[in-house]
């Protein structure tokens, strides 16, 4: 059943098993993520999907670095990641979406729920869900970020039912969105807008429910400009990539190739 990976040495095969193992904590950090939102403490699941993000942020690149599909074959990691980045990403967003959040009345709600969950499907299945130059194409199934925007921005129901609907529906439809790290057009001034981003919306999470219109004045031209320069690619068109097309970071994520 295992394919013997006894060629390498221990110290190697120790590495690869740790990457795996790093890349398994994210179902620790998804598990008390969701206890959290059960018992109602918004704070403490999004600590805890902040620190799945970081994994799920550094696992891909160890991962090429330790070999570990070369090291232990017989194991796909990927899989893992793509359950993990299913949870954290879609699954327990959703979820406080339906019980967090002003998203109408119980029954559309849950119909909202269930609409994210299905139509995440169509991301996460995607064989052609990233472009050569490392666009994701459709909506990324990230609806841990529009969770959280709706909860640092207070944004009331109307709102939150319009944007989720319209961007159930564009998981199906070829616009494309900025992957900051890998995109080459602006890349400098990506990684500097969801930089700040981050910041600010941490700082709302911590200072919940008060929003200094500084810091929601912060969320917003950052979070406006990585969506414009999506916009941008979906006009113009793709730009020249000299490097090999690979998987990217998530499969959404795949922990060998991220």
């Amino acid at each position: 059943m295992f394919v013997s990976s006894a060629q390498y040495p221990a110290r190697i095969r120790a590495a690869a098993w740790a990457v795996h193992i790093l890349t398994m904590s994210g179902l620790v950090w998804a598990s008390l993520a969701m206890l959290a939102t059960i018992h109602r403490e918004f704070t403490w699941m999004w600590v805890w999907l902040l620190v799945a993000l970081v994994v799920d942020g550094v696992d891909g690149t160890l991962a090429r670095r330790a070999k570990v599909s070369e090291v232990i074959p017989w194991f796909d990691g990927s899989i893992v990641d793509i359950v993990v980045d299913y949870l954290t990403w879609t699954f327990i967003p959703a979820v406080f979406m339906y019980v967090g959040l002003d998203m109408g009345p119980k029954p559309v709600a849950g119909l909202l729920m269930a609409l994210i969950l299905t139509s995440s499907m169509f991301c996460y299945a995607n064989k052609q869900w990233k472009s050569t130059d490392y666009y994701f194409v459709g909506f990324p199934a990230a609806w841990n970020i529009v969770a959280l925007m709706f909860y640092v921005l207070g944004t009331p129901a109307i709102v939150n039912i319009i944007v989720t609907l319209v961007l159930a529906v564009l998981t199906l439809v070829p616009t494309h969105y900025v992957h900051p790290a890998r995109v080459k057009r602006f890349r400098t001034l990506n990684i500097v807008a969801v930089a700040l981003w981050f910041l600010a919306t941490c700082w709302l999470v911590a200072i919940y429910p008060e929003r200094p219109l500084s810091t929601v004045a912060v969320i917003v031209v950052c979070g406006g400009w990585v969506l414009l320069a999506g916009f941008l690619r979906s006009i113009r068109g793709a730009e020249l990539v000299t490097e090999p097309s690979t998987t990217p970071d998530t499969e959404p994520a795949s922990s060998d190739d991220s």
